[in-house]
C-alpha cells in the first residue's frame, strides 16, 4: 500500500516513531489470523498500525487513545485518506488516565503507548480483553535495555525496569499464553485463555 510506505517515510523524515517492518508484518498477521471486531490502541501516533489493522479486518472497529494533538491531526487526515476514519473512535488525553477508565469489551488490544506505565496499564487492559482476544504489545525489550540493563545510571533506566516488572507479571499470568517475540524493539503476542 503506497500510502503506508508513504506515511513511514514521513515518520522517518519527522523522527516521529512508527513500528519497525517485521513488527507491522507481525501485527498484520496476528490481526488476519483473529479476526477481531473491536480494536483497543494506546497511542495512535500517526495513524500507521491503526490502518495496517482496519484493512487486515475490514469488520472491525478501532478506539484508539492518543494525547498529541498534532499526532491526532495527521491521524485524521491518514485514516480518512485509507477510507477507515468512519471505523475508528479517536479518545484524546493521557492513556495514563483514560486506560484506568475504560468499559467495554475488546477482542484485540494493540499496546504503544507511554513504555514506563505498561506494567500499571495491564490489569485495565486485561479486565476489557475478551477471553480468546490478544494483547500485541510493542517495545517491551526497549532498545535491548530489559535484558541487558545497565549497571550505571542511564536515562532509560526507570523505563527499562519497569519493562522488566511488566514482562515478568504478563508471562507468569496464567490467564494468558504469551510469546516473546524477538523481532524489532521486542514484541508479546498474549492470548487470553480464560
Amino acid at each position: 500500500m503506497s500510502q503506508l510506505n508513504d506515511m513511514l517515510q514521513f515518520a522517518r523524515n519527522s523522527h516521529i516513531p512508527v513500528m519497525l517492518d517485521d513488527t507491522a508484518k507481525l501485527l498484520q498477521q496476528t490481526v488476519l489470523a483473529k479476526q477481531p471486531s473491536k480494536i483497543l490502541e494506546v497511542g495512535t501516533a500517526i495513524g500507521y498500525s491503526g490502518i495496517i489493522m482496519l484493512t487486515a479486518c475490514p469488520k472491525a472497529t478501532l478506539n484508539t487513545i492518543e494525547k498529541d494533538e498534532h499526532s491526532i491531526e495527521l491521524a485524521r487526515a491518514n485514516l480518512q485518506q485509507a477510507g477507515v476514519y468512519d471505523r475508528v473512535n479517536i479518545f484524546e488525553g493521557d492513556a495514563c488516565d483514560i486506560v484506568r477508565r475504560l468499559t467495554g469489551s475488546y477482542d484485540m488490544i494493540f499496546l504503544d503507548g507511554p513504555k514506563g506505565q505498561y506494567d500499571e496499564f495491564l490489569p485495565f487492559l486485561k479486565s476489557v480483553l475478551n477471553v480468546g482476544g490478544v494483547l500485541f504489545c510493542d517495545n517491551v525489550l526497549y532498545k535491548g535495555l530489559v535484558e541487558n540493563l545497565p549497571d550505571k545510571r542511564h536515562k532509560h533506566i526507570t523505563i527499562a525496569r519497569n519493562l522488566q516488572k511488566f514482562l515478568a507479571n504478563l508471562t507468569s499470568d496464567k490467564d494468558f499464553d504469551t510469546q516473546l517475540h524477538r523481532i524489532g524493539d521486542g514484541v508479546t503476542v498474549s492470548v487470553r485463555v480464560r
